[in-house]
């Protein structure tokens, strides 16, 4: 009958008893209890659900890192007030990564029934497991499970049983905290086996490795001495120089190794001859598929040159009339295993405006206004951002090496501008190469905010004012070259004057008609400095002495109104202080001011006749008797 009146109690504490998770207050009820009121099952159930509410206080609180819901947003987690907190670890083999990864796991142990902790978790370790897996645990709280170490592994599994004999170190301390000397030894009981089979493996592996590029390797010997005799019998082109290495044994310009009918640029060059050397390597003249190029060479010392000049020339864009004609690039190795990279442009048979200008003949002020007017161009294309439909776009470019050995003369009154190893590029305020020398190029021609070290990198535009200050150098060029014996009137000098200035009174330069004789080519600087100068002696010479290329007073004070403007700009663009410079655009304009001037006059003087004046004519014009004859179609 007891029994039978209890059921129904026993039922619902029983209930009650999972979801709280004890069981001990079933021993409160009384064996000879007739029945069980319903005011005795309310009072059990309160003080279940009191004993087993979780208090949220700092010494309940343990580190948990198992996410939600399981840990606050803080990783913490609320225990019993007799639970433990434990910090848990594991050996897991990662399939992916093909390796051992160890695995900790931070959380709050449950309280144990009829137990005042958590005992049987926090001695798991000593079961046998089939992966290495050990835990520590700590009862104090306040995230006390951080600080702990679990125990070396043990009692790990071998081929599916239990490790018999004994272990390497046996585990006899029974407390939650590992004594604070004891030395553990783990034996993870690899099996004896698995060391031979590996050690086979990897053995097998570099062997068949070594078989593998051992063919590699004869099958290109073979393929290098089949080449060697097809193009020795193919060469139909004499270079008259004997030994001369023409092509050579590998490219970088193809995907993997090239076929016999795989063809580089290196296999399509004729070598003709040698036409120059500078520090960076050779230029020489040469043919390829039935043209005449020139072939830029480059050591390996030089490779970071060589690259930035190639994706230079590969800019969206790039091409104008005044920037050299991109054609190829290639890398090769000649027959003593000296790699050299090479960049093919378009040739020119004049060569370089220092060669050009080093000539007898000397420069008419027409075709040096062309000659400084092309070089601008060019530089104005190079300096601006191009946008075209779509993603097409140019960057800025700054030369950062201008001088007359890299502008090249394409016919009489025309230049283009070359060497772009030391270039730099900007795109959406990005400089282009990352790691680059500030202070570069040929010292000869450096701005004084170079040569000074004051240029500010991160300002694009400095570099750009710095190619217009090496701009007026090479302008003074080709200046002294300039030979005029025609002379000009002082009505073309104030005409120009009056378009510029908007000026009424006169330069101040005579109406006389004087010669004006050209100078010899000379460098800037020249005696000034020796060949190869210091930026010591080039810093001290134009920073802080102040000493440009001088000024003839003939340019100032004679009749040429060009030479007088020139030297004007001259003074503009090599000032000491960037911000007084032109831009590339800006001198554009006003060279080509200057053409047109000269350009209307010689139309005029070709439009009117020559007539001889005399006395007793008095239909002529006071005006007419100052006329210059057409001093440039004299015939």
């Amino acid at each position: 009958m007891h029994i039978h009146l209890l059921s129904p109690l026993l039922l619902l504490v029983a209930a009650e008893w999972d979801h709280y998770d004890d069981e001990d207050l079933a021993l409160s009820i009384p064996a000879d209890a007739v029945g069980v009121s319903g005011q005795f099952r309310k009072q059990v159930l309160k003080e279940m659900r009191v004993r087993n509410r979780l208090r949220d206080v700092p010494e309940n609180r343990c580190y948990c890192t198992y996410g939600s819901p399981i840990c606050d947003r803080n990783q913490t987690c609320v225990k019993h007030d007799h639970a433990a907190c434990y910090h848990s670890v594991e050996e897991i083999y990662n399939r992916k990564e093909r390796r051992m990864e160890t695995w900790h796991k931070y959380g709050c142990a449950s309280l144990e029934r009829g137990s005042q902790g958590s005992h049987l978790t926090c001695n798991m370790w000593r079961s046998s497991h089939y992966s290495p897996r050990s835990i520590a645990c700590c009862y104090e709280g306040n995230h006390c499970n951080r600080n702990i170490q679990p125990r070396p592994y043990a009692n790990i599994l071998e081929h599916g049983e239990a490790c018999s004999g004994p272990a390497t170190t046996t585990m006899v301390v029974v407390s939650d905290a590992p004594p604070a000397n004891e030395t553990y030894e783990v034996d993870l009981r690899v099996p004896h086996k698995t060391p031979i089979v590996i050690f086979a493996s990897v053995f097998v592996f570099v062997l068949l490795i070594a078989c593998i590029l051992l063919t590699i390797y004869q099958c290109k010997t073979i393929d290098k001495k089949k080449k060697k005799k097809k193009i020795k019998g193919a060469s139909t082109i004499s270079t008259g120089m004997e030994g001369e290495k023409m092509l050579f044994e590998d490219s970088g310009s193809g995907s993997g190794q090239a076929t016999l009918l795989q063809r580089t640029v290196r296999q399509d060059l004729t070598i003709i001859e040698k036409i120059g050397q500078g520090r960076y390597g050779e230029v020489r003249k040469a043919a390829y598929r039935g043209s005449i190029v020139a072939v830029k060479t480059f050591y390996t010392t030089d490779e970071d040159s060589w690259r930035n000049e190639r994706e230079v020339y590969q800019t969206q864009m790039i091409n104008h009339e005044n920037i050299l004609q991109f054609v190829a690039a290639d890398i090769w190795s000649e027959e003593d295993s000296m790699t050299k990279m090479l960049i093919v442009t378009d040739y020119h048979e004049l060569g370089s405006l220092s060669d050009y200008l080093r000539r007898e003949v000397t420069l008419s002020t027409d075709e040096a206004l062309r000659l400084i007017y092309s070089c601008m161009c060019g530089l104005d294309h190079i300096h601006h951002a191009v946008q075209g439909t779509g993603n097409y776009t140019k960057p800025e470019i700054a030369h950062r090496d201008i001088k007359s050995k890299n502008i090249i003369v394409k016919r009489a009154g025309v230049c283009c501008i070359a060497d772009f190893g030391l270039a730099l590029r900007c795109e959406n305020n990005k400089i282009t190469p990352e790691k680059f020398n500030v202070q570069v190029g040929t010292k000869r021609y450096m701005a004084p905010e170079l040569l000074s070290k004051t240029l500010n990198p991160q300002d694009f535009s400095q570099f750009k004012m710095a190619d217009i200050y090496s701009m007026a150098l090479v302008m003074w060029e080709v200046a002294r070259r300039v030979e005029d014996n025609s002379g000009i009137q002082v009505d073309i000098v104030n005409e120009v004057e009056q378009t510029r200035k908007k000026q009424s009174d006169s330069s101040g330069i005579g109406s006389s008609m004087n010669s004006l004789k050209a100078k010899p080519y000379s460098q800037p600087f020249d005696g000034s400095v020796e060949n190869d100068p210091s930026f010591d002696e080039m810093r001290e010479l134009v920073c802080v002495r102040g000493v440009r290329p001088p000024i003839e007073q003939a340019w100032i004070n004679g009749s040429n109104f060009a030479l007088k403007r020139l030297s004007e700009l001259m003074g503009t663009n090599w000032h000491q202080n960037p911000q007084y410079r032109h831009t590339a655009l800006k001198l554009k304009k006003e060279i080509h001011k200057l053409i047109e001037v000269m350009m209307n006059r010689n139309d005029e003087n070709e439009a009117t006749p020559l007539k001889k004046e005399s006395s007793s004519d008095s239909g002529i014009s006071q005006n007419s008797s100052n006329r210059t004859p057409n001093l440039y179609n004299d015939a």
